[in-house]
């Protein structure tokens, strides 16, 4: 399986175009990309913005984390106190999402908007994405989950990955134009890692294997599927975008 990883990257890595060009051509159909709301690197910005650069940092950095502590085939259900606080993410970046939008509109606003605030809410929120699709997934494939493991039995479970995102956070607000295409190309592979595994899942359900799996080693077949199946399922969406902004002439955000 990471053979079809390292074939795809290898494949991107050596297309037409700058590693700036082909990053956002890809992601394009994922976020707004205003450069205004981006992390400059000399003259590049980011493929997403600084919300969704969070987002998608925080999200690779929790389904990394609950991967190494082995709780994906954990499928007792969260404790309350963990629903909750992950519901408080998601909160707290639609309220910073909110207060952006009157600062557009023109109307009175609490705080200024900042690219800190965007990517610190969308960190918060990514780690509640990166909870929420390994969670589906834990319930959705095998046949013989532990029904008695939470996949976070508390909140302190997720300051972790929270850490390692702020962390990564941090380095891209320097701005260092070394940092450009390890950053960029991140970016893409924490989102294709995302769509993987809503795409596993989806796939699983779909070809009437859910619930039928009982080790990682079963799931290889469907697995390379899903790889492929997130990619073409990104590029769709940017195309969609493209084709949206020529036939009805959309502004250029800035």
């Amino acid at each position: 399986m990471l053979g079809c990883v390292a074939i795809v990257l290898v494949v991107f890595l050596l297309a037409p175009g700058t590693i700036a060009q082909k990053t956002h051509a890809a992601l394009h159909g994922l976020c707004a990309q205003r450069p205004s709301h981006s992390f400059r690197f000399g003259l590049e910005t980011l493929p997403l913005d600084a919300r969704m650069t969070g987002i998608y940092l925080g999200a690779a950095a929790t389904i990394a984390w609950l991967s190494a502590l082995r709780r994906l085939q954990a499928s007792a259900s969260l404790p309350l106190p963990v629903v909750v606080t992950l519901g408080a993410f998601v909160g707290v970046m639609a309220l910073d999402g909110f207060n952006g939008l009157l600062l557009d509109l023109g109307l009175p606003h609490p705080y200024a908007p900042s690219n800190l605030a965007r990517v610190v809410t969308g960190i918060l929120s990514g780690i509640s994405l990166g909870a929420g699709v390994c969670y589906l997934f834990a319930i959705s494939v095998w046949s013989r989950g532990d029904h008695r493991q939470p996949m976070v039995s508390r909140p302190a479970e997720l300051l972790p990955p929270i850490a390692g995102a702020a962390l990564l956070a941090a380095l891209a607000m320097t701005g260092l134009p070394i940092l450009y295409g390890p950053f960029a190309v991140g970016l893409l592979l924490a989102a294709v890692a995302v769509f993987w595994v809503l795409a596993l899942v989806l796939i699983a359900l779909v070809s009437g294997r859910g619930w039928s799996f009982g080790a990682f080693e079963q799931l290889t077949p469907l697995a390379v599927i899903a790889i492929f199946t997130a990619v073409v399922m990104i590029l769709v969406l940017g195309q969609m975008r493209y084709l949206a902004e020529q036939q009805f002439g959309l502004p250029k955000l800035t």
